[in-house]
């Protein structure tokens, strides 16, 4: 009797320790498929405010900085006035700040802090919540910044400063 209870104990042990490897390997195979898939700017497509459709077919070249932002997040709200009151959007061809919010909770975000209007900067909307999908993190905020050859450069989680931005495009463009 006390073999076969020994048994199954080996036997649930050995059963449950294969599932964590198993977890584990498929995890790190996703996370090499999307840092592959995010090497070079990957291609998307989300809303604008004003309901169109905004495609990363049409950015041609970099740098470009995309932020995973949400309007009610206070982490979010610090970095996105700070990438405004910076000049990043005069550093970067395009800052693409994307958020799964409701449209009417981002113009709200908008109306409230008075943003400027800054040709560089376009605030999309994931309605259909693919970013993580083409970024690989629902993390907010997150921020992927690309070079000139849209060849990414770094990828930040969690709030950032203007500088450290400014700081890895400036890295990358030496590179």
């Amino acid at each position: 009797m006390k073999k076969v209870i020994f048994g199954s104990i080996i036997f649930i042990i050995v059963l449950f320790t294969s599932c964590l490897v198993i977890g584990i390997a498929r995890k790190l195979q996703n996370q090499k498929l999307v840092s592959e898939k995010i090497a070079r700017f990957p291609s998307f497509s989300f809303k604008t405010l004003t309901n169109g459709s905004y495609s990363s077919l049409e950015i041609k070249k970099g740098p470009v900085l995309v932020v995973h932002y949400h309007p009610e997040c206070e982490h979010c709200q610090y970095e996105i006035s700070e990438i405004l009151k910076s000049n990043i959007p005069a550093s970067f061809t395009h800052v693409i700040l994307i958020s799964s919010a409701p449209i009417d909770s981002i113009k709200s975000y908008l109306y409230r802090n008075n943003y400027p209007d800054y040709p560089s900067v376009l605030f999309l909307v994931d309605t259909s919540y693919n970013f993580e999908d083409t970024f690989g993190s629902g993390i907010i905020p997150s921020s992927y910044i690309y070079n000139r050859k849209l060849i990414l450069a770094k990828v930040l989680h969690g709030e950032v400063k203007a500088e450290a931005i400014l700081k890895y495009l400036n890295e990358s463009e030496q590179n």
